[in-house]
């Protein structure tokens, strides 16, 4: 492969086949990094994006390079590109309009001032590159939802990359985690210390939980449901308690009430934040959720996968 060229997995159109393809190594511009790619991780976004999710709200380029985590090393940096310097580790969201620079490729350009940071030598490129999206997500939506020690937590959507961080992360703040799932990740998120699990093919969520807690719960977290669905499980919410979710139609639809608190979990990424999901690693409370590692080659049969709700917490990729 000539050096001006790399390799990345993109749509030519969306809702078209990923491919693995040869495309040109992009250059920094003003206030650009340019990064060597070590690792990506696979978020639904992804291929949300390339089925055209913001079709006719934002920018695209094409071929639309997949991904938004990544995590390397700055390879050069474009005029007016301070914070980092050549060779520094980073990692982050490099998500930007126009959207399709993405992250499943051997380089990427990134502004300066995007929420990315410098990871630790104590994290592989692979872990590091599963923390963004999620972990963020995971740590904003338990600041919006402030648990206290012993209250109880419903997460809907537990097993997926965001629960994944949110269980570890409610428990270590001293809370009580009721995950839905389905029965064969059952286990994984008892590992993860889920205190109680409820089977979604069982029957209505709603009816098992209210059987289960007639008090009802503290706080809901819902990552997966529509605005039915949040609907129902924020009936479960006891007076004074708060429901979240970060699925903006769901949300939509379900206004606060003097009874419960209803708040979307809209992320921004910043390197502040990203810094803070690194410490909650490296301080011991949370493991980073790497069901899987595949290399560049096989990420568009992992996306899937992914796709399909095969997986459990974070599959990661390996580019170098």
């Amino acid at each position: 492969m000539a050096r001006w060229l790399m390799r990345a997995v993109a749509v030519r159109a969306f809702r078209t086949p990923m491919e693995l393809m040869d495309v040109p190594v992009p250059k920094p511009g003003d206030g650009e990094l340019l990064v060597r790619l070590h690792a990506a991780s696979i978020n639904p976004f992804d291929w949300k994006l390339a089925d055209g999710m913001l079709e006719g709200l934002a920018p695209h380029t094409f071929p639309l390079i997949l991904g938004v985590d990544g995590a390397g090393v700055v390879e050069s940096v474009g005029p007016k590109a301070t914070r980092f310097r050549v060779g520094d580790p980073v990692f982050g969201q490099f998500s930007h309009p126009p959207f399709g620079i993405g992250t499943y490729a051997d380089f990427v350009t990134a502004p300066d001032d995007l929420g990315l940071a410098t990871y630790p030598s104590t994290l592989t490129p692979v872990q590091a590159a599963a923390l963004p999206t999620a972990g963020m997500t995971a740590l904003l939506a338990l600041d919006t939802l402030g648990l206290q020690r012993g209250q109880r937590l419903l997460l809907v959507g537990a097993s997926g990359g965001i629960g994944s961080f949110v269980v570890p992360l409610a428990v270590a703040r001293g809370a009580d985690v009721l995950a839905v799932t389905q029965p064969a990740k059952a286990g994984y998120l008892r590992e993860r210390g889920a205190t109680e699990i409820f089977d979604r093919s069982q029957g209505p969520i709603a009816d098992q939980v209210r059987a289960a807690h007639p008090q009802g719960v503290d706080a809901l977290l819902d990552l997966v449901s529509d605005a039915v669905g949040f609907a129902s499980h924020a009936t479960l919410v006891r007076d004074g308690g708060v429901a979240a979710t970060p699925v903006s139609a769901a949300f939509s639809g379900l206004p606060s009430t003097e009874r419960i608190r209803v708040t979307p979990i809209n992320l921004t990424p910043t390197s502040a934040l990203l810094e803070r999901v690194v410490h909650e690693v490296v301080d011991g409370r949370l493991t980073v959720p790497l069901e899987s590692v595949v290399p560049l080659e096989q990420a568009a049969a992992a996306v899937a996968a992914n796709r399909a709700g095969k997986t459990a917490g974070k599959t990661g990729i390996r580019i170098l």
